[in-house]
């Protein structure tokens, strides 16, 4: 989702619509930490590394609306209900739907691609992907990239119907462009989308064409777009193991991994990581997408940095009364719009919703 948090806020006040604005932390100091910067903002140089009174120096004129807050912490309820009115679209598309995180998923098409192609009756053109990209063509110009795209499709469709992974991303794009449109006209959210053979080139493809707009990767192209790409901005090398790729092996992009042998990653990384990230400067990755619609577990939390911090046996049975407040009633509400499966010990189950 683009700036999702700003373009809930948008919503529940259309005046917002159009201006600049960043969405801030409740708290007072500094006008507040921003959290969300929409991209009118961002044109007048305002980032989410700076607080809202600094905000409001670069440009005079930004919105900062504020998260709300609910027992003495951020309430961020109309975010996660807003979250999951997304993931019921995505998910009257298809089945395999993986919620990431409030305003991100993973969604696996190769079932209804397969049923579409398998019909023989749907011939993509530009038309139909009105708001897609393709990486390896010519990007620095709207109307040539359209031309190189008409192009592009074309030969595609000099081979048998069904033969082309190409053709696969390009019918995957084609539901993509149609599930953004659905959710445009029931939520009034923009989002972007990356279509790719799995979740890494999906996940890097998203970010590249921002805002409201999808991104093809075809597997040939996947050495260009690694050429200059920094580790930091591939999925699960943002941590440890992309700094250990730096220090060990000097790699500063993944064209830098592309360049290694599969025996020089296995011996700094061992057999299993080596092998991975020898697929991976490769375009290759196996992860599924898993079908999980919920988060994983309930949780809530409060930061208490320098003299904010919890001193006293008072203050820390203070604040955990506070959270058991905010999870009880979380809890509550997911009781009543979830079913679960609960398992005995026996290994039967028990659906349970509101009777849990």
């Amino acid at each position: 989702m683009d700036c999702f948090y700003v373009q809930v806020e948008q919503r529940l006040n259309p005046n917002l619509a159009g201006k600049p604005c960043a969405v801030v932390q409740y708290d007072t100091y500094r006008g507040g930490g921003i959290i969300a910067v929409n991209y009118e903002a961002r044109a007048k140089g305002v980032t989410r590394n700076i607080r809202g009174d600094d905000a409001r120096r670069i440009c005079p004129e930004i919105e900062l609306p504020k998260v709300p807050e609910v027992n003495g912490k951020a309430d961020l309820t109309r975010y996660r209900d807003a979250g999951c009115e997304v993931i019921e679209i995505l998910s009257s598309f298809v089945r395999h739907v993986e919620r990431a995180s409030i305003d991100e998923a993973f969604i696996d098409l190769t079932s209804e691609v397969k049923s579409r192609m398998t019909a023989k009756e749907l011939k993509v053109d530009c038309d139909d992907l009105k708001s897609t990209w393709v990486v390896g063509l010519r990007d620095d110009k709207e109307d040539q990239h359209r031309t190189e795209m008409k192009k592009w499709l074309e030969g595609l469709y000099d081979v048998p119907f069904g033969d082309d992974d190409d053709l696969r991303l390009v019918v995957g794009a084609y539901i993509v462009e149609q599930m953004r449109s659905k959710i445009l006209e029931t939520t009034g959210f923009k989002c972007s989308a990356g279509i790719a053979h799995n979740k890494v080139l999906a996940k890097l493809a998203c970010g590249l064409h921002k805002p409201n707009r999808q991104t093809i990767v075809p597997q040939s192209s996947v050495q260009k777009l690694y050429e200059k790409l920094p580790l930091i901005k591939v999925r699960n090398l943002g941590g440890k193991l992309g700094s250990s790729l730096k220090e060990k092996l000097g790699c500063e992009t993944m064209g830098d991994v592309a360049k290694l042998t599969e025996k020089q990653l296995q011996k700094h990384f061992g057999h299993k990581t080596g092998s991975w990230l020898y697929a991976l400067g490769r375009g290759i990755d196996d992860e599924s997408v898993k079908e999980r619609y919920l988060p994983k577990s309930i949780g809530c939390s409060k930061n208490f940095p320098g003299k904010t911090n919890l001193s006293t046996l008072k203050d820390v049975r203070f604040w955990l009364g506070k959270f058991a407040i905010e999870l009880n009633e979380r809890l509550k509400k997911d009781r009543d719009t979830t079913a679960y499966e609960i398992r005995n010990c026996d290994w039967s189950s028990d659906v349970c919703s509101s009777d849990l």
